[in-house]
């Protein structure tokens, strides 16, 4: 099985952190139909860092704007793999025979048999679509 990386976006907003305000953000996407396909969010200091891969990140922009929020864009891998044992191993040990470092790494996974993605931020992420792309694995 080939594995599928593609160059992908994320939505980042960086706020100050307090109880509530990821219900309120997803709550302003929502009403407005916009699709969360990854979520990763993480609190440092007083500092929440909320990353959104979404169906239309140029829309969740605007809408974050709208409200207030100062999002940015930041590249990602999107890679699909199987929501399989071992796989992050697989994955991981990929991007390390490459020399390629990992700086950042979540996952969403939407069925217990299918497919989940990984989004990743690695210090090379045109040679790890190369490495991903051109990798079989077996399953």
């Amino acid at each position: 099985m080939h594995l599928k990386a593609t160059q992908g976006k994320e939505v980042v907003v960086k706020i100050a952190n307090r109880i509530g305000v990821l219900a309120n953000l997803a709550q302003y996407l929502a009403d407005r139909g916009i699709n969360l396909l990854a979520v990763n969010a993480q609190v440092t200091g007083n500092e929440a860092t909320i990353r959104l891969v979404t169906d239309d990140n140029l829309r969740a922009d605007d809408i974050l704007r709208e409200h207030g929020y100062n999002p940015h864009e930041e590249d990602v891998v999107l890679l699909s793999i199987p929501h399989k044992a071992g796989m992050l191993h697989r994955v991981s040990e990929i991007l390390a025979e490459a020399m390629i470092d990992i700086r950042e790494i979540y996952a969403s996974a939407w069925e217990m048999e299918g497919n989940c993605m990984l989004v990743l931020h690695t210090n090379n992420d045109a040679q790890a679509l190369v490495r991903f792309n051109e990798m079989r694995i077996g399953v």
